[in-house]
């Protein structure tokens, strides 16, 4: 039933090409049933994670790097993260170090520091969301080898909290296949911070996060600057599982 709709919704875009407000509305009408759709049969999500944190010179070049393993489990906006092991420019640390690690993490994301490891970026094509943004399309391109309309959407308000970007969905199903995104309005001392997210089906169908590019840098006071990177490379995706709210009560208890 779903996919007989969303054939609909494409085949309707790709005919009404005379009226591009009509098309690129037509093609966001099917991006969130396809996004919502799938997001209703999902309860939690559990994955493997290799994780990079670096400080930057003002040449691009890496002054610190942090790498980590972990595994990151998800239901709905509960999140929990098990780090496993913690390496400092190449050299794994011991358990110490990697015990500091985690107390700065809990710490950030107590304070609300850290990205929303739940962020969905389609949730600005969600109907609550489209009146923030204006929404044009500029096109079929090919990313990550598939064929894939470009939809660009600018926030039009500033609020913390709303995102804004380019999108690519294949032409096929209208799933997202990759976003470059940032915040619609920058956090205090923050002066960029653009990001990207790929996606892409499991065996079973199920489109997923597979990496995840963070650029940032800022300035405190007049002359300290500071520039970062961050990279999450996912895998071993498991949904469904069962995870229960007390599993992510448990690791708030230990933080």
């Amino acid at each position: 039933m779903i996919g007989g709709i969303l054939t609909a919704a494409v085949l309707a875009a790709t005919t009404a090409a005379a009226d591009p407000a009509m098309e690129t509305e037509t093609i966001i009408d099917g991006i969130y049933l396809r996004d919502s759709t799938q997001r209703a049969r999902v309860t939690d999500l559990t994955m493997s994670v290799e994780s990079f944190s670096r400080k930057l010179a003002g040449d691009g070049s890496i002054k610190e790097e942090k790498r980590f393993l972990k595994t990151d489990f998800i239901k709905d906006t509960l999140f929990r993260v098990d780090f496993h092991e913690f390496y400092l420019d190449g050299l794994r640390q011991d358990g110490a170090a990697l015990r500091k690690e985690i107390k700065t993490d809990a710490d950030r994301r107590r304070k609300g520091r850290n990205r929303d490891a739940n962020i969905n970026p389609a949730a600005v094509f969600y109907p609550a969301a489209r009146a923030n943004y204006e929404f044009s399309l500029k096109g079929i391109e090919n990313r990550e080898g598939r064929a894939c309309y470009h939809i660009a959407a600018d926030c039009q308000v500033e609020k913390d909290g709303l995102v804004e970007g380019d999108y690519w969905f294949e032409t096929e199903g209208l799933n997202l296949v990759f976003v470059q995104f940032h915040p619609a309005k920058l956090p205090g001392p923050i002066k960029q911070l653009d990001m990207e997210i790929a996606f892409a089906p499991d065996s079973a169908g199920w489109w997923l996060p597979r990496r995840f590019h963070l650029l940032g840098r800022g300035k405190v006071m007049l002359f300290i600057k500071f520039n970062f990177e961050a990279e999450e490379r996912y895998f071993d995706h498991r949904l469904n599982t069962g995870l229960t709210d007390d599993f992510f009560k448990e690791r708030a208890d230990e933080e």
